[in-house]
């Protein structure tokens, strides 16, 4: 809170009007009952306290009475306590408190020390008591200015910075619209410098912005986009405004600016699977998966393309998260698309994106692709065999360019994005048969790793089936001890097509039916309970396929989603699905 000798100069000159208009000398004291101000004799005291048992003292301070009149001091029944009681010098005293927010800050009053003086006072204290009062009163204001010069100055310098700090452009227009300030943040996304735009119109340097108090809506934090370029600078930018009223009348606008690209990374990292896995979330003992680890973790560190081979459920991702993780790139984004679980018309402009107005049905402001949110990080093309022949083309190009076309776009976007592809299907098969671009597979097969199956990983089903027991048990709230004998013999023995996600899913199942210490054979699925009919017919290679085929298809639906579905659960590519189809002649 300000103080009295914050405002001294103000307070010395108010004594000394106080001694023009009165004849007498003025004296001022503050809250620490020290000299503050005054006139005459007084400035000669300047800085000295007050007597701690004076009258004043205990009469002002202490009882917090709002006046003080002493008729005859150092004699008057309220001096009785003083040390100067009975030869005090003063011959009549009055004083009144100087007052802020109900508060006592200080004294103003007078002191007559002569007879002339006394004389000046005798017949008029009530006039001169209020004439202090009213000048306490004045001090109080002035204290009360101060204050509130202060709170502006302090609200100002935290609303500076506030907004030089906040983690978004801001900039501040007049009702005019002529831009007043703007934060250092937007001066250096867009290579300004203040000077450089202050006063200009908002629109004269964001052409296509609306310039509208309420564009936009910040409270509910809906944006528009503009498309900044100037020179080298080109940027995708959100803003939105909100209007600063002065007594019901707009006086300022202000305009909050986000980097679309930023942005939306930041959402991607929000609402994506985008864990923090690394080489050590991998689990695994055996000499093949920790060579394989090791082996892994030496190509991590470059930027080369990579081509992760694996069958189903031996974690390529994982992999693919930990590379980026452990790469150079590892603050930067790392973005997965499934090209196996999607229709083939929406991969282009999920990859890619696409300019507004580009084809019937495409969202108004346009959108970007995975490659442009993933610029500077990791692009993750899982099941990477089902991409269109069509767009391995443009693939390949964005390989080679380092640059992305959005539909509908006649102006590339410079990318560098490390591209980690993943297949369960042999790829030069594929090539062979004419369903996937020769050239393209040897840009992605720079650095081919083949992730190794649990069949061939020894006794890691083992250790695996360990891990995933006391995962389960902790969330089952079950206390299972392990597996039985001809658990883990079967175990050992088993093909574990799907790998350790088919071993997972199996001991959760197990963990559900489980009533004893161990696991044992009663409580596992029924693939591994059922016997093979030695005397089954067998059936030739073709039945058993086109059967396969029919039942996944009738699992996941004919459609277009649905024959997605069954090339995945068969572990083949989506053409070879529609090639099948035909050749069986199964829509007959």
């Amino acid at each position: 809170m300000v103080k009295l000798k914050d405002i001294k100069d103000v307070v010395q000159q108010f004594a000394e009007a106080g001694k023009a208009a009165l004849g007498l000398d003025i004296e001022i004291i503050d809250e620490d009952r020290r000299f503050l101000a005054g006139t005459g004799r007084i400035k000669d005291i300047l800085g000295k306290e007050i007597k701690r048992d004076g009258t004043i003292s205990r009469i002002i301070f202490e009882r917090n009475e709002d006046y003080l009149i002493v008729n005859d001091p150092g004699h008057d029944e309220m001096c009785i306590g003083c040390d100067r009681y009975g030869i005090c010098q003063y011959r009549k005293a009055i004083y009144a408190t100087i007052k802020y927010n109900g508060i006592t800050i200080g004294v103003i009053g007078i002191g007559a020390l002569s007879e002339a003086q006394e004389n000046l006072i005798l017949g008029h204290e009530r006039e001169m008591l209020d004439f202090l009062d009213k000048i306490g009163k004045l001090i109080g204001t002035k204290v009360q200015e101060r204050e509130i010069l202060k709170q502006i100055d302090t609200y100002t310098k935290m609303m500076d910075t506030v907004f030089e700090n906040i983690n978004r452009g801001a900039v501040i227009v007049n009702k005019e619209f002529n831009i007043i300030k703007a934060n250092q943040y937007i001066l250096d996304r867009l290579c300004f410098d203040i000077e450089s735009i202050q006063y200009k119109r908002l629109d004269d340097v964001f052409p296509g912005i609306i310039m509208d108090s309420n564009v936009g809506n910040l409270n509910k934090m809906q944006y528009e986009d503009l498309y900044y370029k100037n020179g080298n600078v080109k940027i995708d930018l959100l803003y939105a405004s909100t209007p600063v009223f002065a007594q019901d009348e707009l006086e300022f606008v202000l305009y909050f600016f986000e980097d679309y690209k930023v942005a939306k990374r930041f959402a991607i990292s929000l609402t994506e699977k985008n864990d923090i896995i690394t080489f050590k979330d991998i689990i695994g003992r055996d000499k093949v998966i920790t060579d394989f680890i090791d082996k892994v973790k030496t190509v991590s560190m470059t930027n080369s393309t990579v081509m992760l081979i694996g069958e189903t459920g031996t974690g390529k991702e994982l992999f693919a998260r930990s590379i980026h993780n452990e790469s150079r790139r590892r603050t930067k984004p790392f973005v997965a698309i499934n090209c196996g679980a999607m229709p083939e018309t929406l991969i282009e402009s999920e990859l890619f994106g696409y300019e507004k107005g580009a084809f019937t049905g495409a969202d108004k402001t346009g959108k970007h692709g995975k490659f442009y949110f993933a610029d500077k990080g990791t692009l993750f093309l899982d099941e990477v065999e089902n991409m269109p022949i069509y767009l391995q083309q443009k693939l390949l190009r964005v390989i080679e360019r380092k640059e992305i076309d959005r539909i509908g776009s006649t102006s590339p976007i410079s990318i560098d994005v490390r591209i980690i592809a993943a297949t369960n299907v042999d790829l030069r098969e594929l090539v062979e048969r004419g369903e996937f671009r020769e050239d393209l597979y040897h840009r992605l097969n720079v650095i081919p790793l083949k992730i190794p199956p649990l069949r061939d990983r020894g006794e890691d089903v083992l250790f695996i089936s360990e891990y995933f027991i006391d995962k389960f048990s902790e969330k089952f709230n079950k206390k299972v001890l392990g597996l039985s004998d001809e658990v883990r013999d079967l175990f050992r023995k088993y093909r574990w097509k799907g790998n350790v996600r088919e071993l997972q899913n199996t001991i959760e199942y197990a963990m559900n039916m489980v009533t004893e210490d161990y696991i044992d054979c009663s409580n596992l699925p029924a693939q591994f309970r059922e016997n093979e009919d030695d005397n089954i017919k067998l059936k030739t290679l073709e039945e058993v396929e086109k059967e396969h085929i029919v039942k996944a298809l009738d699992k996941y639906g004919w459609s277009e989603e649905g024959r997605i579905m069954a090339a995945k659960y068969l572990g083949t590519s989506r053409s070879t699905i529609y090639r099948k189809i035909k050749k069986y002649n199964l829509l007959d």
